[in-house]
């Protein structure tokens, strides 16, 4: 498909999902609802601030691939003062904007942003690089963009997605292959574009599955008691059986020139 014709296609869904408001999810107050939608971007936010002293909520963050806005709510709430929401949709970024005003927004295409290098602190992306027709220029982008770290959550690739994972995701018009991730491939990627030594790789894999969160939460009344339930046993599993786990977060740290250093 020609590239123009795939994003046009994307934008079209997007402004149809968009064309009410923002979607239910990113309205609600439910705390089960909340708690699943914003556990992935609060770990790997909080992963990031373990691993480097120097980043703070006073850094600037680009959120790509935004729709309208909703981890750029989350990174405010947590106490993010400078954070841009961006998507191919216009109106994706009016309704980020209208939805929560604490929020900036531009228009970019997240394989060619068109932006300068290093133009933002921190860039991140959740569910949105599988959705590009091509993912790993997407997290080239990325990288080059960002001037500290590099954050993007996507599925991981395991026997079970293998046998049972969705392959093509269609949403409207817009069909796309669900690319999945490994520790080792961005290792390649990075290593490749940012060169030996210059970043530091923490990412992660995880489980985690909103609709089955959801119904495990449903069923046992929701509420804290649900949370802390579904809280403990993915605990558990991320702890004896991450390697398995269906989600995949990628953390990279860029290593600072030191002073004086040719």
């Amino acid at each position: 498909m020609r590239e123009q014709e795939y994003l046009s296609r994307q934008r079209q869904t997007v402004e149809k999902e968009l064309a009410s408001g923002p979607r239910w999810h990113t309205l609600s107050t439910d705390k089960m609802t909340e708690y699943i939608t914003r556990w992935r971007v609060e770990e790997a936010i909080r992963r990031l601030f373990r691993a480097d002293a120097d980043l703070s909520y006073n850094c600037s963050v680009l959120v790509l691939c935004a729709a309208e806005g909703y981890e750029g709510t989350v990174l405010a709430d947590m106490g993010f003062s400078d954070v841009t929401v961006s998507d191919l949709s216009e109106v994706a970024a009016r309704t980020a904007v209208c939805r929560d005003t604490r929020l900036k927004a531009r228009i970019l295409n997240a394989e060619e942003t068109g932006l300068p290098a290093e133009s933002y602190d921190i860039v991140l992306v959740q569910d949105g690089l599988h959705h590009l027709q091509r993912p790993v220029q997407g997290f080239t982008e990325m990288l080059r963009v960002a001037s500290r770290a590099v954050i993007f959550v996507e599925g991981h690739v395991t026997l079970v997605t293998r046998l049972i994972g969705t392959e093509w995701e269609t949403h409207g018009a817009a069909v796309n292959y669900v690319f999945r991730w490994t520790n080792r491939l961005v290792q390649d990627v990075a290593s490749s574009y940012l060169g030996q030594g210059a970043f530091k790789n923490l990412s992660f894999t995880y489980w985690h599955h909103n609709i089955v969160f959801a119904k495990a939460g449903e069923r046992l009344g929701g509420g804290s008691f649900a949370i802390t339930c579904i809280g403990l046993v993915k605990a558990v599993m991320d702890f004896f059986l991450s390697w398995m786990g269906n989600h995949f977060c990628g953390l990279i740290i860029k290593e600072r020139e030191q002073e004086g250093k040719i």
